[in-house]
């Protein structure tokens, strides 16, 4: 226990019935994120004065530490019943009234948008993948372009989609080939646009781009990197990031209940360190296993890549075959390895040629695809995860490779 609350607990033996004292003892808990204890000094707070708005609030704000948001709309409906009542920012920006339209234009570098009319990324720009494709059109797009449809048979469009799997494997690529798919406009949001160094910055920014998603409907809604921005609050210290993740969980709850007509995805390379809460239906309680390129998806890159490339001799499909486990990420130091071996011959004999599979044959001895590390932990979670049947697709897909 700290001194600050040694100091308040004597002071309130001394003197029970002290309304702010207690009041300030109970908030030094929730500060002190001692939420049971903090609870029980606010309820004790409502037996002595069933009107006093600061204690409703304050019940109102462990219930939103235990993410039972529920409990903490009811709370903070009770203090706005209070002759005292003073709104709670955070609090009024969550249960308040809806705010009016304000004409609130989002920096430039929150939002990246790509016009309806150009620069649209489809299905047919991901080489292969021809599986995960037709999951992801059953899963997510159709649902999104036909809703009617899929509400008929009680199947909710929109909501959120956690797309996770190896680095490389392209993930952002298929982020914005769903959006281009869904005839949507797509809003990637980086880590920078959203965390900030000041306090309370960072959930402005948040519950400003969600605003402003609802202001463009039809979109889709992309966050990189879900990890960091929602980091795991049962291994992290930092009070900034825990109310970072409860500001994610209040937003997306607001969309479930009200816009499907926003797509929201997500993409992480590391999905045992998103906090669980984020999981939950409702919020990104689908996920897809975004695995390394299959070999026909190799195949395809390799002869999408090395089209504008002067090439004799290379044999795509042994290539392919040769590069089991490789990501699109490792597809392309492949080539580029080639290229620097081909183009050293070159400026060593003076004499310009084309790419051949010698050069691959260079390149090859040089590289061990990425993924390796990733699959190994990934199988250790599979191993030692239990009952949990998060990962069922990591775990049918490591069982069908014969290389790890």
């Amino acid at each position: 226990m700290s001194v600050e609350l040694e100091e308040l607990e004597r002071e309130l033996l001394g003197n029970p019935f002290d309304d702010g004292l207690r009041a300030r003892y109970a908030n030094a808990l929730l500060e002190a994120r001692d939420v049971e204890s903090a609870e029980t000094q606010f309820s004790l707070l409502l037996n002595q004065n069933k009107d006093n708005s600061a204690a409703h609030i304050g019940l109102a704000k462990c219930a939103i530490q235990r993410n039972d948001l529920e409990a903490a709309r009811a709370s903070y409906e009770d203090a706005k019943g209070c002759d005292d009542f003073s709104p709670d920012a955070h609090l009024e920006r969550t249960f308040g009234d809806p705010p009016k339209v304000r004409a609130v234009e989002m920096p430039d570098n929150v939002v990246e948008l790509l016009p309806s009319n150009a620069g649209i990324t489809t299905f047919a720009d991901v080489a292969g993948m021809e599986k995960l494709k037709k999951t992801l059109r059953l899963q997510i797009i159709e649902p999104f372009r036909n809703p009617g449809l899929f509400q008929r048979f009680r199947k909710k469009a929109g909501g959120g989609v956690l797309l996770y799997g190896p680095p490389g494997c392209g993930k952002t690529l298929i982020a914005r080939a769903i959006a281009g798919e869904c005839s949507a406009e797509f809003y990637s949001i980086g880590i920078s646009d959203v965390l900030s160094a000041y306090t309370g910055e960072s959930e402005r920014n948040l519950a400003l781009i969600f605003e402003q998603a609802r202001e463009r409907s039809p979109c889709v809604l992309f966050f990189d990197e879900l990890d960091a921005l929602a980091f795991s609050r049962s291994k992290s210290s930092s009070t900034s990031a825990r109310t970072v993740v409860n500001e994610f969980l209040v937003q997306l709850d607001g969309f479930n209940q009200s816009d499907s007509t926003i797509l929201i995805l997500a993409a992480t390379n590391m999905p045992w360190d998103v906090d669980g809460a984020m999981k939950r239906p409702g919020r990104f309680a689908r996920q897809v296993f975004v695995p390394p390129p299959d070999e026909d998806a190799r195949e395809m890159m390799l002869r999408m890549k090395l089209e504008d490339v002067p090439i004799e001799h290379i044999d795509f499909s042994l290539i392919a075959r040769n590069t089991d486990l490789f990501t699109g990420a490792d597809i392309d130091g492949l080539i580029d390895l080639a290229k620097e071996d081909a183009l050293a011959e070159m400026l060593s004999d003076g004499q310009e040629r084309p790419l051949n599979i010698d050069d691959f044959k260079e390149a090859f001895e040089q590289m061990t695809p990425s993924s390796i590390d990733w699959l190994k932990t990934a199988r250790n979670l599979v191993k030692f995860s239990g009952a949990d049947s998060s990962y069922k697709e990591v775990e049918k897909y490591l069982k069908s490779i014969k290389r790890l």
